[in-house]
């Protein structure tokens, strides 16, 4: 519906003459009505330009006033039969209501002007299906374009003449159409977070003279946000093509990965099985060399992790087990490791090897694994392990209040004299007095009260290895 009054008076063949409400005649016709009773409101609905010629005309003051409440654009008065001229009270009526008045002719006929606004009306719903089926065919043709999501955004914010935004899961913006639709973002995520919080459901608002609404987009677990100043039924139409083609664009996205997952698990596996020919076969890009295996446990799900792998470190190959990940990876990659793991899990990681020795570095995290089952560093190598020795192996909760106990007379005496420290460099030199009394910076004398003291203390003797032995690894825990 595009005609105007305005449009309408400016067609000669009618010979259509404003008398009042000029400055309101760019209102939209939306029908014509011929009507001759006193009150024809009723049977008005908005939008309407009434014709008559004032046969059954009433006080023209509450007659021009009940057609405004009926919404009616204006009136359109046929002189010649009932009225040689447009009465002067309704003249003045229509100059104090704003309501625009029309001098038409004898010799038009309404029936002209009728079929007029009537084929103008046909015009224009052609042109907005036309219109509809064009902006359909192009959003269909958007699943063959390089960036899917962000044609089918920039076709239907320019069909809606408008912004449109396709948001994922987080709220992240995927694609955005014009740019600074952008700014609206702020005050979407907040009008869904108050009206849905615990679900995804389809919702709209108006907002600086548009209509915003947001629509979750099946199997991509995101929405899809539009804005336009003005929504019609095609508008719908075409915003749910939209959206059928983002949830069927989302299902060939998921099975591809699916696919590359697949086929980057094989490839890992191959190489973890020495078969880097094999691995090459498959046709994924392979970590250049030298390269790193890794063994990923984590207290969140493996899927969780893989997803966080995949998409922190693009060049990893990992096969994914029901508690742990086996990772392939470029040698410079044990930071990101680490840094995405943080929180989240601990890593036993090989040095850095040539293809071939894959199996080797494999075989190696498998059993560095044992010692992510405590706490400790996010990442965990051969070395740590080594250093550590045995320690790394008793380093359970209760051994560890084994420690704590053990030590907690010393802690005690503490505020008197280091009998930790005493111990802990008595313990380092091997038991040999001489040099630790020069490591402590005390006479021999001091040291023999001090070991007799802690002695006294654990009720323990340490010229026993056992007792020596304890208190080390007691030591080696203690924070």
């Amino acid at each position: 519906m595009t005609l105007t009054l305005a449009a309408l008076v400016r067609q000669r063949e009618f010979g259509l003459r404003v008398l009042a409400g000029d400055e309101a005649t760019n209102r939209q016709v939306g029908w014509v009505h011929v009507s001759e009773l006193a009150d024809p409101g009723p049977f008005l609905r908005a939008g309407t330009l009434l014709l008559t010629t004032g046969l059954q005309l009433g006080p023209p003051g509450p007659y021009v006033a009940r057609l405004g409440q009926a919404g009616v654009v204006g009136i359109g008065f046929g002189v010649g039969l009932s009225h040689k001229a447009v009465p002067a009270g309704l003249l003045k009526a229509c100059q104090d209501a704003g309501m625009p008045l029309v001098e038409v002719p004898l010799e038009t006929r309404f029936s002209d002007i009728t079929k007029y606004v009537a084929d103008d009306m046909a015009r224009t719903a052609v042109r907005a299906a036309r219109s509809t089926a064009d902006v359909e065919r192009a959003l269909i043709r958007s699943l063959a374009a390089p960036d899917v999501p962000g044609e089918i955004v920039r076709h239907l914010a320019r069909w809606l003449n408008g912004w449109a935004m396709l948001l994922d899961q987080d709220f992240r913006t995927v694609a955005a159409a014009p740019a600074k639709a952008r700014r609206e973002l702020k005050r979407v995520k907040a009008e869904v977070d108050r009206v849905s919080p615990a679900g995804r459901f389809s919702l709209s608002w108006s907002a600086d003279k548009a209509q915003v609404s947001v629509h979750p987009v099946d199997h991509l677990g995101g929405y899809l946000a539009v804005g336009t100043p003005k929504l019609t039924t095609d508008g719908h139409s075409v915003i749910g093509m939209a959206l059928s083609l983002l949830a069927f664009q989302g299902d060939q996205v998921t099975a591809v990965r699916r696919v590359e997952r697949s086929l980057r698990a094989a490839a890992a596996k191959f190489l973890i099985h020495g078969l880097s020919e094999d691995a090459l076969g498959t046709g994924v890009v392979l970590p250049k060399p030298p390269v790193r295996v890794a063994v990923v446990r984590s207290d969140v799900a493996s899927a969780d992790v893989a997803a966080v792998v995949e998409r922190e470190i693009p060049d990893a190959l990992f096969v994914q087990g029901s508690d742990y990940l086996l990772c392939v990876f470029e040698r410079h990659g044990v930071r990101q490791l680490a840094d995405l793991l943080d929180g989240r899990g601990r890593a036993a990681v090989s040095e850095a090897v040539a293809w071939e020795k894959v199996p080797d570095a494999a075989a190696e995290v498998v059993k560095l694994s044992g010692a992510l089952l405590g706490t400790g560093p996010v990442i965990v190598t051969k070395a740590d392990v080594v250093d550590q020795g045995l320690v790394s192996h008793v380093n359970t909760p209760e051994v560890r209040a084994y420690a704590d106990a053990l030590l907690a007379p010393l802690r005690a005496y503490e505020s008197t004299v280091d009998l930790i420290g005493t111990l802990r460099t008595f313990l380092a030199c091997d038991g040999n007095w001489g040099e630790s009394s020069a490591r402590l910076e005390i006479h021999r004398h001091t040291l023999r009260y001090r070991l007799r003291k802690i002695e006294e203390l654990t009720g323990r003797s340490l010229e026993a290895t056992s007792t020596r032995a304890e208190l080390w690894v007691a030591l080696q825990l203690y924070k």
